[in-house]
């Protein structure tokens, strides 16, 4: 695992309510078994907590773990739903992530994945997402 500089950017737009966070921290980076794989830690301000995510980055498909004050595991596959468990200090829910766009271009010495993807909540509220992760060594 080498040390690398992580950007995030997230937008979510909730019945024309739109929301915008960026979060710049260390983490660690490395190509194992096909796959990439980044862990940062980051603080979570609406649950008072912090949580460790774990990213796998094949070519097409993202999966992202966290776990701490959230607890998750959500797969992204462009055209392709996956359902998941999201469990937070507040309670726990099932949650839907249909994804429309996945871009990867990471290489040894970093790169970007953007993501667009629709969150449902126990099959009902939709949420619309772009997640875009810069990896800088």
């Amino acid at each position: 695992m080498k040390k690398v500089y992580v950007s995030i950017i997230g937008e979510t737009s909730v019945n024309g309510d739109d929301d915008k966070t960026e979060l710049v921290t260390e983490g660690e980076y490395t190509f194992r078994n096909g796959k990439y794989l980044l862990r940062y830690r980051e603080h979570l301000s609406d649950v008072g907590d912090e949580c460790t995510t774990h990213i796998k980055i094949d070519t097409d498909t993202v999966t992202m773990s966290r776990n701490g004050g959230i607890n998750t595991q959500m797969i992204f596959q462009e055209g392709k739903r996956h359902m998941s468990h999201y469990e937070t200090p507040l309670g726990s829910f099932t949650i839907g992530v249909s994804t429309d766009m996945l871009r990867n271009t990471l290489g040894p010495d970093g790169g970007e994945v953007e993501i667009k993807y629709i969150l449902d909540i126990n099959n009902s509220a939709q949420v619309e997402n772009y997640l875009h992760l810069v990896v800088r060594g």
